[in-house]
């Protein structure tokens, strides 16, 4: 889809349905960040709320270096569709340039009664944007307790 035709589509879901607000508009915020976060490809993750109907919800992220941006507005159209998508209409459009990919999205319902609207800019990030990433996702050490041992119980059938 091109820009103006999703500026048309954003501006007639934005003018029929009112924005998100107060709890939906933070759990949409929440999950966005959780899912950015949580996963290898970004590192420096913001994502925050405005009052803005064109981005109610806009993110600043970091990509690892190297990465096509394809693959990286691939990944962001996943993470739209699975987080934030509501049932009814959405549309989102992308602009992707050498280190640098941007979405806009807007979904909204009749049924759901409000809209969510996203601006995403991703950068290429460098390889010290990542150096600590590696030691987040490891596994903690098992926690100790002075409790004592608990016998194993095995399940019979």
């Amino acid at each position: 889809m091109d820009r103006p035709e999703f500026v048309r589509l954003r501006a007639g879901l934005t003018t029929n349905l009112p924005p998100a607000s107060g709890a939906l508009i933070d759990a949409a915020a929440s999950r966005l960040r959780q899912r950015l976060v949580s996963s290898v490809m970004f590192a420096q993750v913001e994502v925050e709320v405005t009052e803005d109907p064109e981005r109610l919800l806009i993110a600043l992220v970091r990509y690892r270096p190297g990465t096509p941006e394809r693959q990286v507005s691939s990944f962001l159209e996943a993470v739209w569709i699975s987080e934030l998508r509501l049932p009814g209409l959405d549309v989102f459009n992308f602009l992707a340039e050498d280190g640098h990919v941007e979405l806009e999205s807007v979904t909204g319902d009749q049924s759901s009664g409000y809209f969510i609207s996203l601006h995403l800019v991703a950068t290429e990030g460098s390889a010290e944007d990542f150096e600590n990433s590696a030691a987040d996702y490891e596994t903690p050490p098992p926690v100790t307790t002075d409790a004592p041992p608990t016998k194993k119980r095995w399940l019979r059938r």
